[in-house]
């Protein structure tokens, strides 16, 4: 991949409060599988022990979301080989959104705006302006953060995953060891 691509999913956006509760609820569900023995940690911070998919078991509109992201991931790799792919919830209040980082042990990195807030995602080259079912998929290097462009209560609720080959795995092993692997990496059909 050597650009990026926007592409609106307006299904997402006509049943915004639904993707809202299935976060919130998802969120629950990660408290309470990981959250007292990790004190509470963010499901952000916390991305390489569980998939956004498993927690959203039961949500319809979530299963339609991961089938549709399975297909878009597909048709931007471009081929048949193995492919792994996680997903985890950034819900944030506006004091905890993301500062500059980049994703380098993967092929390729992307993200879905369910309720973004008024937020701007700004790469070193370009900016994306976040709206919901707004969905981001570009090259994993690519350094980024959120700005807050107006404050807001709550939660900004994102969808981010990242894709990887069996070369990023293999990579990743030698890097770290056979043991400390991400393991919240699922087949992507």
């Amino acid at each position: 991949m050597k650009d990026y691509i926007l592409i609106n999913i307006p299904y997402i956006k006509k049943n915004k409060n639904k993707f809202i509760e299935g976060a919130k609820l998802a969120h629950k569900r990660f408290v309470f599988a990981y959250g007292v023995p990790f004190n509470k940690m963010s499901s952000t911070w916390f991305y390489r022990y569980y998939n956004l998919s498993t927690l959203t078991v039961g949500c319809p509109l979530y299963y339609k979301f991961f089938i549709d992201l399975q297909k878009q991931i597909r048709k931007i790799a471009n081929h048949k080989k193995p492919l792994w792919y996680q997903c985890w919830l950034n819900f944030h209040k506006q004091e905890e959104v993301l500062d500059w980082h980049d994703h380098q042990d993967c092929s390729f990195h992307g993200y879905i705006s369910i309720d973004p807030k008024d937020t701007e995602t700004q790469f070193e080259k370009f900016t994306i302006k976040n709206k919901t079912g707004k969905l981001y998929i570009g090259p994993a290097n690519y350094k980024h953060k959120v700005n807050v462009l107006s404050g807001f209560e709550g939660e900004r609720i994102t969808i981010a995953f990242d894709v990887c080959s069996k070369k990023d795995v293999e990579s990743a092993i030698k890097k770290n060891n056979n043991v400390n692997i991400n393991t919240s990496f699922i087949p992507c059909p």
